[in-house]
């Protein structure tokens, strides 16, 4: 019998209880004190559920980044309310997880990604099932491959030289609550993300209705971030010149002059798949205080200096918050770190100047500001007289494009994998708080409650 929404009963040994929630009907299956869908409709309902699948990203993505600040006073309320927040702001050892990036994560988007997996071999296909079918069994493992990356940015170390040895995340690979939960290493994590997604570039359709959805497009331009991630930039260069080949959009950012609120839009011509996350209340516009330094590297004709940022009012004037989310009116209160256009031409451009090829690179990057810079003052095209330069230039232009998307806590580790040697600061009361490279701080704690039921290593400290 056919039946309206309802309460998965059963504890998920990685995850602890989850509530189902879809649009569609599900089937009680009572042996099993779950509800099991048993049709293409209703498995495709699971991933159209748009809260589920779309806005479970970790927080600590961004919170965790240099790309802002926040008061004193704003820590010690944070603090009083949400040390679990508060704590992790400022990398402190003592601090307790932030169980939220972990568990909405896995209770989520790789949960409902796991069940369409596992039953849609079971479902008896009707004519004109084949199709959908495919598309189901793509997005899924996209979907899955996704949440994985975001979850292998925060708890394990950047992928390297000891990443068969270095413990990875959990590969939850089935929706079987009985099934054993363990630490797969950082090389078998990756390997699963990449095999999921090159699975998954095959069985999707090139475009999708919404951005919302994922498609070969979107798979591309996964596998070109994760490359990066991965430091293998031959593989990074080819996936998002790929993406580009097909969709190559830029917004004009003169034609969001004058600016209305929002700035940007939701699902815009750059998405090529959308993606946000939670947000810690120190993300949150009233509270987090753009990072001086970095609003100062934003020319006066760069419209992102207009639109990305806003000038605060009152007592806080001089000070700026972030409103150029692509999450449109809903990006006070999330993160979008999903995939766009802008993004893949920088990293094709960093791929070309690792390469050694710098008018390619210059060229791309070329290409994205002109379409951020004012129009009524003349463009001065980008040089560089070496490889160098020119890296240099595209890394800090990346820093300033991709902005509070959740990157940039990726881009530190990785750039200190190759050398650069940054320390992360804070000041809080006159304190100065510091994250320097190769600290066991950069990987987060898991939740408690995981590690005591599932049994698997907890990160050092």
């Amino acid at each position: 019998m056919k039946i309206q929404i309802k309460y998965l009963t059963a504890i998920l040994i990685i995850v602890g209880s989850c509530e189902i929630s879809c649009k569609k009907f599900l089937q009680k299956k009572s042996e099993q004190s779950q509800f099991v869908p048993n049709t293409i409709a209703d498995l495709k309902a699971l991933l159209d559920s748009y809260t589920i699948m779309n806005t479970s990203g970790p927080g600590l993505l961004e919170m965790l980044s240099d790309n802002y600040y926040i008061t004193d006073a704003t820590f010690q309320t944070t603090l009083n309310s949400s040390p679990d927040i508060a704590l992790n702001y400022n990398w402190v050892k003592e601090a307790v997880p932030y169980n939220n990036s972990w568990n909405t994560v896995y209770q989520n988007p790789i949960y409902y990604s796991n069940i369409v997996l596992d039953h849609l071999p079971d479902v008896q296909l009707k004519a004109g099932d084949e199709a959908q079918s495919k598309i189901l069994k793509g997005s899924a493992l996209f979907y899955r491959a996704f949440a994985f990356y975001e979850v292998a940015q925060l708890y394990c170390k950047p992928f390297g030289i000891n990443s068969s040895t270095d413990a990875g995340i959990v590969l939850r690979m089935t929706s079987d609550i009985n099934s054993k939960s363990s630490r797969a290493n950082v090389a078998q994590t990756y390997e699963q993300i990449i095999s999921d997604l090159k699975v998954a570039s095959d069985l999707l359709p090139s475009n999708t209705t919404f951005p919302s959805t994922p498609s070969k497009i979107a798979a591309y331009g996964a596998l070109a971030r994760v490359y990066l991630v991965m430091r293998d930039y031959e593989s990074a260069g080819m996936y998002s010149n790929l993406c580009l080949q097909q969709k190559g959009t830029l917004i004009d950012f003169n034609d969001l002059i004058p600016l209305k609120s929002p700035p940007i839009t939701i699902f815009n011509s750059e998405v090529l798949f959308h993606n946000v996350t939670g947000t810690p209340t120190v993300l949150q516009s009233r509270n987090a205080r753009v990072d001086s330094n970095l609003y100062k590297t934003y020319d006066a004709n760069d419209l992102r200096k207009t639109v990305f940022f806003k000038e605060n009012t009152g007592i806080n004037r001089g000070t700026y918050f972030f409103q150029g989310s692509y999450n449109g009116d809903r990006g006070q209160s999330t993160i979008f770190n999903g995939l766009t256009t802008s993004e893949m031409y920088l990293i094709r451009a960093e791929c070309h100047a690792r390469k050694g090829n710098v008018e390619l690179a210059l060229a791309d990057l070329n290409v994205l500001l002109k379409k951020r810079w004012n129009k009524n003052v003349p463009y001065t095209e980008i040089t560089a007289s070496n490889v160098n330069e020119a890296l240099n230039k595209i890394l800090e232009e990346r820093r300033k494009e991709l902005v509070f998307r959740g990157l940039r806590w990726s881009d530190l580790q990785r750039f200190n994998s190759e050398g650069a040697n940054i320390t992360l600061k804070r000041v809080i009361g006159g304190t100065t708080y510091t994250l320097p490279p190769d600290d066991p701080r950069w990987q987060m704690l898991i939740p408690y409650d995981v590690i005591n039921r599932a049994g698997i290593a907890q990160n050092p400290r």
